[in-house]
């Protein structure tokens, strides 16, 4: 199945009843669409689509292909239901076994792991308008995406609020301390840098996929690995990147147990049960960088450094120890 997903409903909103299935009803409602939008790329998208059926019936035969158009929603919140409710109706009408997916921008790409509960998606092409290339024309371009960024509440956060809310930042310290509201601003494009790195190298991806169902977690996740790294940066170029009136051991704490007890306790509200792993896995963490880790990057004395692994094994040792007759009492308790 050849399918143009129209995940923002440009299509519903120009009149046009979707879904859409076979060559020419598809071809009728490009044409009625360009002949209305003849500078929208959802039109050259469906003739993209169209022209991608007719190579695989050449190939495979006009009994194994067909294609289609879907529609979503100009709501983002209800887009791909709309869109999986239209697939539904196609494949009822043509059963195919996969989807080759035709899409003109990455916003409607992410409708796929959505189409990808019903089929298989093969095959993704995204249609790319050429543009002329004068003065005139790359101004009207401009003008139009600006136009859109600045008034389309999908992007206008980043393109608008992020720029202000750093301008405000900025402007603030102009009135009271300059040197405070610096700090804030190099902190926040540090944490920046960071978050870019994270998703970059994958590690972003990780911890999605292991918290999707833990969305604060996942936030309190990032913000405590970017504190640790900063935390063991500092111990290991001996400098001060954390204020000196932040206690730092404080900060370690933390950063290094908020992650579980978030786990934790939103596991609770969402299951009802107590995550025990979790609640251990937060007395390791701590008992590591609080004990351990600061003695291990400073080049402490052996005698020292038996200590501090005498700390941690005693504290992680402990907490579980606590975590495992808390979970007896309350399993008693239930019984009862």
């Amino acid at each position: 199945m050849v399918l143009y997903v129209d995940r923002d409903g440009d299509l519903k909103s120009q009149g046009l009843e979707t879904p859409i299935i076979g060559r020419d009803e598809v071809l009728r409602a490009g044409i009625k669409y360009i002949l209305e939008n003849p500078d929208d790329s959802d039109a050259n998208a469906v003739f993209a689509a169209v022209k991608i059926y007719d190579k695989l019936v050449a190939e495979y035969g006009p009994e194994s292909v067909n294609v289609a158009v879907v529609s979503g929603s100009a709501d983002p919140a209800v887009a791909d239901f709309a869109v999986l409710k239209e697939l539904s109706q196609v494949l009822s009408v043509f059963d195919a076994d996969a989807v080759y997916f035709v899409s003109d921008g990455p916003s409607d790409e992410a409708a796929i792991p959505a189409i990808q509960t019903k089929r298989p998606v093969v095959s993704v092409y995204r249609v790319v308008v050429k543009q002329a290339r004068g003065v005139e024309e790359t101004v009207t371009l401009f003008r139009h995406y600006l136009n859109k960024a600045v008034r389309d509440p999908e992007y206008r956060r980043y393109t608008v609020g992020v720029p202000a809310l750093l301008a405000f930042i900025f402007l603030l310290g102009v009135v009271f301390n300059q040197v405070v509201v610096w700090q804030i601003l190099n902190v926040s494009f540090l944490f920046f840098a960071f978050f870019v790195m994270l998703y970059g190298f994958g590690i972003y991806d990780f911890l999605r996929e292991i918290l999707k169902k833990f969305e604060i977690t996942f936030i309190i996740t990032i913000i405590s690995l970017f504190v640790l790294v900063i935390y063991i940066v500092q111990l290991i170029l001996k400098v001060d990147l954390i204020p000196w009136y932040i206690p730092q051991r404080l900060v370690v704490v933390a950063a290094s147990t908020l992650p579980f007890v978030s786990y934790v306790v939103e596991g609770y509200f969402s299951t009802k049960k107590v995550r025990y792993g979790g609640v251990i896995a937060g007395g390791v963490s701590f008992s590591f960088f609080y004990f351990l880790l600061p003695v291990l990057l400073e080049n402490r004395n052996f005698a020292e450094i038996l200590l501090a692994v005498a700390y941690f094994l005693a504290s992680t040792f402990a907490v579980t120890l606590i975590t495992y007759f808390v979970r007896i009492l309350t399993r008693r308790r239930g019984a009862l």
